[in-house]
């Protein structure tokens, strides 16, 4: 809960420093979208940071909180991740970088935190660059539709046999 509360502060700051720093207005809409967004335990949509907001009662424009999204990006405070087909999650960036494992079917992500790739990158040295973090995404079919999908072709399967049999 401490650490919670700790990564809270340092993103609040954090926006406070963005703000200034570009001459933007500290404005309270900004700072709840903000505090809704911290709140998600994983990656999350915007869609869903809108019904997050609208459950909490507080009244923000659609515009509002995907101005504010790429303005917490840009800050430095979220991550977008490119989920395929035009669909975008967000997730807060921490000091840890993670793998995500992807599904193609269903779009879940897990994290994984894998310390020799992690060992390796931290290590890489890239000339002229100076590496802030790294995502590595990859994608496949997770264990739940891989299960779904080989119930299906079986199911396909009997009633194909059945079909010839008649």
């Amino acid at each position: 809960m401490v650490d919670a509360v700790n990564s809270n502060t340092v993103a609040v700051e954090k926006l406070d420093k963005y703000l200034k720093a570009n001459g933007m207005r500290r404005t309270p809409e900004r700072y709840k979208i903000l505090e809704q967004a911290l709140a998600f335990p994983k990656q999350f949509a915007v869609e869903d940071l809108e019904q997050a907001m609208a459950s909490n009662a507080f009244a923000v424009s659609k515009a509002t909180i995907y101005n504010t999204v790429d303005l917490l990006v840009a800050a430095g405070i979220l991550r977008r991740l490119s989920v395929g087909a035009g669909h975008t999650l967000y997730e807060r960036v921490e000091a840890v970088s993670y793998i995500h494992l992807m599904c193609e079917h269903c779009k879940k992500v897990k994290l994984v935190k894998d310390l020799n790739f992690m060992a390796y990158m931290n290590a890489r040295k890239f000339a002229a660059f100076t590496t802030s973090y790294y995502n590595l995404t990859i994608y496949g079919v997770c264990n739940d539709c891989a299960r779904r999908i080989k119930r299906e072709k079986r199911q396909l399967t009997i009633a194909n046999r059945k079909k010839k049999q008649q």
